[in-house]
């Protein structure tokens, strides 16, 4: 049930998910990590994101495009946002904060996949805060969305892909490891999650 709740776009994920490319953009720009973790502390993607992994488990179909569509208007916000702020700010030189996020790797997987364990973790156990695996998802997914976006306010397509390269296998390692964290703690049988798995 709140895994269904969570799946709805509301005004209030819409207004985070702004706010925090937001700051994140502009830390950025500002070359600053203290900003850009409190981008992360804000951003709201954890749980549409938890959501669509328990509707792949579960194939439900409901859960898959609740999700999916609140996933899909915060990814539309956070580039509208970036884009418009790099056209707005007058740097056009890559730092290493952005230049960090362009070159994606086996490691930024392994945060990406430690993340989706955690928020799946903390949705199944009341006692673990929500706010520790927002920040663990958050970690690995607003940065890169925010240089994506980078990439194309400066039409330079080689930090966009580099860019959304990240976010997109970030967002699947997730997708996948909060899927499989659900299904050992016995949400779905197999026969039933073997097929979404797979997929």
């Amino acid at each position: 049930s709140n895994l269904r709740l969570s799946s709805q776009t509301t005004n209030v994920y819409l207004v985070l998910m702004l706010l925090s490319t937001f700051i994140a953009t502009l830390g950025l720009f500002g070359n600053s990590s203290p900003v850009i973790i409190g981008a992360m502390i804000l951003a709201p993607l954890m749980a549409p994101i938890i959501s669509l992994s328990m509707g792949v488990l579960r194939q439900d179909q409901s859960l898959i495009l609740n999700s999916s569509k609140t996933i899909g208007w915060g990814i539309l916000l956070g580039y509208l946002c970036a884009i418009i702020l790099t056209w707005l700010t007058p740097l056009n030189i890559s730092n290493d904060e952005i230049l960090a996020r362009v070159r994606p790797n086996l490691l930024d997987l392994g945060i990406a996949v430690a993340s989706g364990i955690a928020g799946a973790y903390a949705s199944a156990k009341t006692e673990i805060s929500k706010t520790l695996a927002g920040v663990a998802i958050a970690v690995a997914l607003v940065p890169p969305l925010a240089v994506s976006g980078i990439g194309i306010g400066w039409m330079d397509w080689d930090i966009f892909r580099g860019a959304f390269l990240l976010f997109f296998t970030n967002l699947a390692g997730m997708v996948m490891a909060a899927a499989i964290t659900f299904l050992l703690l016995g949400f779905s049988p197999f026969r039933l999650a073997r097929r979404g798995l797979v997929y």
